[in-house]
Formats: structure tokens, C-alpha cells, sequence
């Protein structure tokens, strides 16, 4: 591993704007490419009861050049590599390793990441080609930056922001670059072909917070078939509790199948949470998030960063047939030495709250070393019931980027 180096991404992962001056070929003359790259280097332990123990070492880099922009237009292109150190000490999800190991889901991979062109007018901005795409908190849409292969979208967008407060968003998907790599076979990991829209509209002039309203119709198709196309409508609102230092969100979505998806269903998602300051300097965080089923079929996230959610056990990617309630609350501050730190605690039931799926505690500890370096620690112990098993997961990372 000498000469690995990596990085932590935080925020959008689409984000290529360094805040650099651009390179230079004399006192007078600007190039006109900025090179960028994001590097991250990640050791991740993974121990699923009835599996073997899985050790990943990985680096992931992700290599790229961004044009200055002319007249309104910009093009960025980006290559994206993740190299194992022992393909056989985990499992790297369908693609690679022992099939009794614990999955890691970081397979190693070669792929043109990004590759697209943008024109930024007066109040929008168009951009088409291989993109990344983060809405709103990516509970539905996302690049699902935490793994090593970033998923990326074959998109052609629109953003709009016709008056103050208001942000308007169109796209269309016409393909998405999973996580699963440059090499996956397995069906189910294939990626996603077909013809999705995704309305995205935000005010923020309201005096109780921010208004979200979305309409994604999801057409995705891969080896295994439709079964992930799905309709979901809904709507969101942040933002301060009257004048105090309370801050709630409140969510709810209806999701049903839709184009070639050979199910039939309908099934309601809610979200809510309060945060406030415990004390100085610490603040604590309480929610809820419901996702319901019908008759076996649950609302389902196909294209969301999913880790961000219901435990970085990664117990719950893929929703259960009885839906899923996950009740939880956080703590997070600063420690000395400026490391911030996060606390995290979730119980699991049914849609039903009748059958208890287990409880999970995560611990995430991050760091700035300043001049493009971070690091981080995360833990996770899922204690499972009703027939889900026990797994702890524990990562180390280290980063550069610029």
C-alpha cells in the first residue's frame, strides 16, 4: 500500500470545484483545464453472524479535468479506479471474494466516472452526460459517496431559478452506473437502463422553513428486470421552530409501481425529526422514519445513498417484505483537537411496530488536517432479532483531494 492516499467525501459528491487559481502558462495566459482528483484509501472490517469475517483494504481514485468556463460553458471528464490489496479477504458484493466471507461492497473497478458539458445562463444552468446527482438529502436520488465506486447517472438536466427562494429541478435518466463496478455480472447489481424523470421543486421564502415537493418516475431495468421502476410523489418541510433554537423536518411520500415493474402495490413514507442544542456546543437529534409495505411489496429506494440511512450496519439497504420503522436518535460535537464526533442510536420494527428487527449503535469520528488531507473512523453494531443477524462493521480512512 505504499503511496496510497485517500480522501473523505463530504457534502455533494459531484462537487469538482476545487478553489484553486487555475494552473498557468505564463503571467498573461490561463490554462484552460484545472486537474482535479479525489483520492481516498479505506481499511473496512465486516462480521455478519453465520458468515466469515471480511478484512477490505482499498483505494479508490478518481482522476479529472474541468475546463475553465467560457462563455457559460464548462465540461469536466473524470476516470475512477478502486484497487483491493486481497480480492479474497472480503467479499466485494457479487463481484469478487469468498462467498462465505461477509460483504464489503467496494469490488475493485475501472470506469469513466463523468463525463458531461454544462452551459450556466441568467437564472439556469443545463448540464448533460455522465453526472453525479444529490437531491435534497438523497433519500431517493444520490451518488452513495460512501462506497469506493461512485454511482453516477447518464442524465440530461435542468436547473431552474426563475425568482428568489424558489429552485426548480428537472432531469432525465436515461441509464445509472452502479456501485458495483467496471466487472459486476450478478443481475441484481447490473446497471440500470431505461427512460426516469425526476421533478424537484424547493421554496424557501416561507417564514416556518423550507417547502420540498418531488415527482420521480423511476423507469429502471437491468438484468433482473423491472422490478425496481416505481412512481413516488411527496413533499418535505425544515426549518426553525418559531423563534427558538429548535429546528424540526417533516416528510411524507407515496410510492407506487409503475412502467414494466411486474408488482402491484401502494405504500406511504413519513419522516420526522426535532433537533436542539443539549448544551453549548452539542446537539442532539430525535426521528422517526416509516417505510410501509403492501402485501409483502415496501417502498422501496432503488437510486438513493442508502448508507446515510437506518444505520451504517448497512442492515437495511434493500427494505424488508414487512416494511421498516427505524426510531432514533443522535448526539453530535466537538471533540478536542477539533475531531467532530457522532453518536447514533436506532431500534427497528416492522410497519406494523408488532416484530422488532433489532437495535444499532454507530459512532463516527472525523478530522481536518487541513491542506486537502481528513481522516475518519466509523463504527457500527447491529444487535438483530427475528431472524436478523448480528453484524458489526468498523472503517479507517484516510484522504486527500484537490
Amino acid at each position: 500500500m505504499i503511496g496510497f492516499l485517500g480522501v473523505l467525501s463530504t457534502g455533494n459528491a459531484g462537487e469538482v470545484d476545487s478553489g484553486k487559481e487555475p494552473l498557468v502558462l505564463n503571467d498573461e495566459a490561463p490554462m484552460l483545464v484545472e486537474p482535479t482528483a479525489d483520492i481516498r484509501v479505506r481499511y473496512e472490517y465486516g462480521d455478519q453472524d453465520s458468515l466469515d469475517t471480511s478484512h477490505a483494504g482499498t483505494m479508490r481514485s478518481r482522476l479529472g479535468l474541468l475546463t475553465k468556463e467560457i462563455a457559460g460553458f464548462q465540461v469536466f471528464g473524470e476516470y475512477e479506479g478502486t484497487l483491493a490489496v486481497d480480492r479474497d479477504s472480503y467479499r466485494a458484493a457479487s463481484v469478487h471474494g469468498p462467498r462465505s466471507k461477509t460483504i464489503i461492497a467496494d469490488p475493485e473497478s475501472h470506469e469513466l466516472n463523468q463525463l458531461w458539458a454544462s452551459y450556466k445562463g441568467s437564472f439556469y444552468t443545463v448540464k448533460a452526460g455522465r453526472q453525479a446527482l444529490n437531491l435534497d438529502g438523497q433519500r431517493y436520488v444520490g451518488g452513495v459517496a460512501w462506497r469506493q465506486n461512485m454511482q453516477t447517472f447518464d442524465a440530461a438536466t435542468v436547473t431552474l431559478s426563475p425568482a428568489d427562494d424558489l429552485e426548480i429541478f428537472y432531469g432525465y435518466v436515461s441509464g445509472v452506473n452502479r456501485i458495483f463496478g467496471s466487472d459486476v455480472t450478478f443481475a441484481p447489481h447490473t446497471d440500470f437502463e431505461g427512460n426516469s424523470h425526476l421533478v424537484n421543486a424547493k421554496y424557501k421564502g416561507l417564514p416556518f422553513g423550507t417547502l420540498t415537493t418531488y415527482a420521480y418516475f423511476f423507469d429502471l431495468e437491468n438484468d433482473a428486470g423491472a422490478a425496481n421502476s416505481n412512481n413516488s410523489f411527496g413533499a418535505s418541510l425544515a426549518g426553525p421552530i418559531f423563534d427558538t433554537s429548535l429546528s424540526y423536518y417533516a416528510e411524507y411520500a407515496y410510492q407506487t409501481d409503475a412502467f414494466d415493474s411486474p408488482l402491484d402495490y401502494g405504500v406511504s413514507y413519513a419522516h420526522g425529526s426535532v433537533s436542539w442544542p443539549l448544551i453549548e456546543g452539542v446537539t442532539g437529534t430525535i426521528g422517526l422514519e416509516y417505510l410501509g409495505s403492501d402485501d409483502g411489496d415496501p417502498f422501496r429506494f432503488p437510486l438513493g445513498t442508502n448508507h446515510k440511512f437506518n444505520g451504517f450496519a448497512d442492515r437495511f439497504l434493500n427494505t424488508p417484505a414487512g416494511g421498516l420503522t427505524d426510531l432514533y436518535a443522535s448526539v453530535g460535537t466537538k471533540l478536542p483537537m477539533d475531531i467532530g464526533a457522532k453518536l447514533f442510536y436506532h431500534a427497528f420494527w416492522d410497519d406494523e411496530f408488532e416484530d422488532g428487527y433489532g437495535q444499532e449503535v454507530d459512532l463516527v469520528l472525523t478530522k481536518d488536517l487541513g491542506n486537502g488531507f481528513s481522516v475518519l473512523a466509523k463504527g457500527a453494531y447491529f444487535i438483530g432479532e427475528g431472524g436478523f443477524p448480528d453484524t458489526s462493521r468498523v472503517s479507517f480512512e484516510v484522504g486527500y483531494k484537490f
